[in-house]
């Protein structure tokens, strides 16, 4: 039996978390477990759990270690958490969420203790910066989506160096370039795929569009590696999101 794990901290992100879990567990085609590491304090995941009728594991250690010790499991499709305890304006996400993300090599999926996701994914936003890597590792979710029969919104943010010198003056042109962009990177068919295309910096952009564009999920490739340069496009989208951010490791 294929599972989505539902981490449930004792904190305002248990409720969104759970519902985002059962709304991913229709994309992978899955059952939804309850996850929750007991503390020295009264928890809401028992309650969250009967009421939506979900197997709660209670464990006892650490957060962390008992999280990704559950997700080693071969029928765990995917994993999903809090970002952080506490309701507010743009935030880093906390310290389990932060280890947890690179230390599975399996979709996580990171919600804001403030997110209202709705019982089903319509509708998700994937930032694809135009590599085979990143391409890759979002192929496999691109196609449950589209079996799925979801709206999948691409979105490419171009620098003022990589525009195409006939934006804005060709539409025959950037129509050609679109859809030999869509080509190149989504081997799923295109039919319920849009093309977004911004000039600016994904990691202003990225949440910025979501809202525009009213997406249930954001989708992201990254590497895993959180050291000191690196996934910047992950850490500013996980601050500032207010709906599930779905992480998918690039191998």
């Amino acid at each position: 039996m294929t599972t989505v794990i539902a981490a449930l901290d004792s904190n305002a992100s248990a409720k969104p978390a759970l519902t985002t879990a059962v709304a991913l567990a229709s994309l992978f085609d899955a059952t939804v477990v309850g996850l929750h590491v007991r503390e020295n304090r009264a928890s809401a995941a028992a309650e969250l759990t009967r009421s939506a009728g979900i197997e709660l594991r209670e464990r006892d250690g650490l957060p962390v270690e008992q999280i990704v010790a559950a997700a080693r499991d071969p029928a765990v499709a995917a994993v999903v958490l809090g970002a952080r305890g506490v309701h507010g304006g743009p935030q880093p996400a906390g310290h389990t969420a932060l280890e947890v993300i690179t230390r599975i090599a399996k979709p996580v999926a990171v919600v804001p203790p403030h997110a209202q996701p709705p019982p089903k994914i319509s509708r998700i936003l994937v930032p694809l910066e135009g590599t085979s890597q990143s391409s890759q590792a979002l192929e496999d979710t691109i196609k449950l989506a589209h079996d799925r029969r979801l709206e999948i919104l691409v979105l490419h943010i171009h620098s003022p160096a990589t525009v195409p010198a006939f934006a804005n003056h060709d539409p025959h042109a950037t129509r050609a370039w679109e859809e030999e962009f869509l080509t190149r990177y989504i081997s799923s068919p295109h039919d319920r795929v849009t093309l977004l295309r911004r000039l600016g910096v994904p990691a202003d952009d990225i949440v910025a569009v979501a809202h525009e564009a009213t997406a249930d999920l954001i989708v992201l490739a990254w590497s895993q590696d959180l050291t000191a340069g690196h996934a910047h496009v992950v850490s500013e989208t996980l601050a500032r999101s207010t709906i599930p951010v779905l992480l998918l490791p690039a191998r």
